[in-house]
């Protein structure tokens, strides 16, 4: 079991004025049951955190979605077919919410444990029809690499957290900051169906999702959501695996800090980008 130490609040009004931060972390196919069959074993963090709700996670064209829409509905807000990554079903590009806090002078980072090309972190800097497009993939990615603090593959991304998110608030830069950790591994180990070892990428994502908590309760301008793209498996609440693949079910949420309460109850995956977009930009926050 994690020793914390730390006391949680939600911090729902800042009494300094600071601008305003988004931690979006992303466990790729975490389910509801994926987090219920882990704390079987070891006490998750994330049951700590304040705010809940759930997600839900179906693409424009199909009621399952794949890694690259539901991303995209988390980067531009609006639904998208499966494959495509920062492009709308009319193949127009959209402006992603990395794109737009670059263009309005806000830091991003974006860190995942994926492949180069991995659909999630490529969703907030990539516009492509097709998600195996990687000469196209490397292409946006070195290209926003000039305007953003881009780290994909890395190893662990416990180990990432805090050096990241103090990188992103060090910055004499007066505005406020949006990072993006996404937890890969949970996703390809349920591919797979081996159990245990999702477990394992699960605690580790748990623990990385610890040390962003601890950041937003030393920065309480700063807001952490916790969520899936999708889930993965199938996997049922007596934790055996139903399938290879991903399944429609709705997704966990988790959020805490300043403006935590925005993202209680029930809400589509493209509400998420409305509530950050929000919180970012607004002239009221």
């Amino acid at each position: 079991m994690y020793k914390f130490g730390l006391l949680l609040s939600v911090c729902l009004v800042s009494t300094v004025s600071l601008a305003d931060n988004v931690i979006l972390m992303i466990g790729d196919g975490m389910g509801v049951n994926h987090l219920k069959c882990a704390a079987q074993d070891k006490s998750l963090y994330l049951n700590s955190l304040p705010v809940k709700g759930k997600v839900h996670t179906y693409s424009a064209d199909n009621k399952i979605t794949d890694s690259a829409a539901s991303a995209t509905a988390y980067s531009c807000g609006q639904k998208t077919n499966n494959s495509f990554l920062g492009k709308l079903p009319n193949q127009e590009d959209c402006e992603t919410i990395a794109e737009e806090a670059v263009r309005k002078g806000y830091l991003v980072g974006i860190y995942s444990n994926d492949k180069a090309t991995g659909a999630t972190p490529s969703a907030f800097y990539a516009h492509v029809t097709n998600r195996h497009d990687d000469e196209k993939i490397n292409a946006d990615r070195a290209n926003a690499a000039q305007m953003m603090d881009i780290a994909v593959p890395v190893g662990k991304i416990s180990n990432e957290v805090t050096r990241r998110l103090e990188k992103l608030s060090n910055s004499s830069d007066k505005k406020g900051f949006f990072a993006m950790f996404e937890g890969a591994k949970i996703d390809k180990r349920s591919h797979d169906n081996k159990l245990e070892e999702m477990k394992k990428e699960l605690y580790d994502f748990d623990y990385a999702v610890m040390k962003a908590s601890n950041f937003v309760y030393k920065n309480p301008e700063t807001t952490l959501v916790v969520l899936a793209d999708h889930e993965t498996g199938g996997l049922t609440d007596d934790c055996r695996f139903t399938s290879n693949w991903h399944t429609a079910a709705d997704i966990p949420l988790y959020a805490y800090g300043k403006h935590a309460k925005l993202f209680e109850g029930i809400q589509d995956n493209t509400d998420i980008y409305k509530k950050i977009k929000s919180i970012l930009f607004s002239t009221n926050n």
